[in-house]
């Protein structure tokens, strides 16, 4: 009887034991498993995109047969041709206004009509234009922290019935606006929603003055870029980036590729304060915020072809400002195409 106890015993010390190892065997594969799933669902952290069309946007055909194609829209060109002339006027009106130096009410009221043409002009260009976005692309990425990335992407194309000759001529003013740091800023002729561009001396953290040609390559500059209003409230972006210019030739085909990333910002940086300036010279202050996370590429070729790109880390979810965004990378590239082709 004691015999059989003892081998009763043995039996059920052997199966908890089993057990036990079967339980501690199942958790460790099961561990596993979710350890890599984590893996393979986490988002990885954007990269700038390889330098290039983007055949994302065109679903994988040519630039100039993407493009070409936006023109058979024949009602649209109408509306987009419409669009266009009645921006023009109201610009030139506004224009006219700084230069008579005239009431600084009706300058802003000028330029607030301006500036709804230039959206109404957006929106058809961005339907059958010469330049055209992908969607808005967000991102969570986890870190150490949840990073919320968001992505914009947009290019424009100028080849379409254009000599080679001519392509050159843009090409190459496009190079030149894009190294000359004084046009930079909306307020002095450039880029409506950059506050402030300057670069930097990463030694002292003082701002340098602004060049119409670029020295150093790369070169650290201080940007300031107008964000959408959140409650009434103008919301500006800053960062410190660093610069890559790169130029390079592969038989008749020349290209320019700007790539610019966020890095710590001098010790002893001041923060300048980030002010909208309005065509009558008002100064309204904004709610800064600074991007420790961003990223961003300039291309553009001598085949009529730019392209721009931009990715940052906002820190938050941001549940407006979508259209705000891809307009404004949008009005970006069409300055850029403007100031290529304004003295044709």
């Amino acid at each position: 009887m004691l015999a059989a106890n003892k081998v009763t015993r043995n039996k059920t010390v052997s199966n908890q034991m089993g057990t036990s190892m079967l339980f501690k065997a199942t958790f460790l594969v099961l561990s596993f498993l979710v350890s890599q799933a984590g893996t393979l669902l986490a988002v990885p952290r954007p990269t700038i995109p390889n330098p290039g069309e983007d055949l994302k946007l065109t679903q994988g055909r040519p630039v100039a047969e993407f493009f070409a194609k936006r023109l058979e829209n024949s009602q649209c060109q109408k509306e987009l041709n419409r669009e266009r002339e009645g921006y023009l006027a109201d610009r030139t009106h506004l224009e006219n206004l700084v230069k008579q130096s005239g009431n600084a009410a009706a300058i802003d009221q000028a330029e607030e009509t301006a500036d709804k043409s230039r959206l109404a002009l957006l929106q058809k260009i961005k339907e059958c234009g010469p330049c055209a976005t992908q969607d808005l692309d967000k991102k969570v990425v986890t870190t150490n922290k949840k990073e919320y990335w968001y992505l914009t992407d947009g290019s424009c194309y100028l080849g379409i019935d254009q000599n080679q000759s001519t392509l050159d001529r843009y090409f190459d003013r496009a190079v030149a606006r894009l190294k000359n740091i004084t046009k930079y800023p909306g307020k002095r002729g450039g880029f409506r929603a950059l506050l402030e561009f300057n670069e930097v001396d990463m030694q002292t953290g003082k701002l340098l003055p602004p060049v119409d040609k670029v020295e150093n390559n790369p070169f650290y500059a201080f940007i300031g870029v107008r964000g959408p209003v959140a409650l009434g409230i103008p919301v500006s972006f800053w960062y410190i980036f660093k610069n890559d210019l790169i130029e390079r030739q592969q038989g008749d085909l020349k290209e320019f590729i700007v790539r610019f990333e966020a890095v710590k910002k001098p010790a002893n940086f001041p923060t300048p304060d980030l002010k909208i300036q309005s065509a009558s010279g008002k100064l309204s202050f904004t709610t800064q915020r600074e991007l420790t996370l961003a990223q961003g590429m300039w291309y553009v070729n001598n085949r009529g072809y730019m392209r721009y790109y931009t990715g940052a880390d906002f820190g938050i979810s941001i549940p407006f400002g979508t259209d705000f965004a891809l307009n404004t990378l949008l009005d970006t590239l069409l300055t850029l195409m403007e100031d290529s082709v304004s003295q044709d």
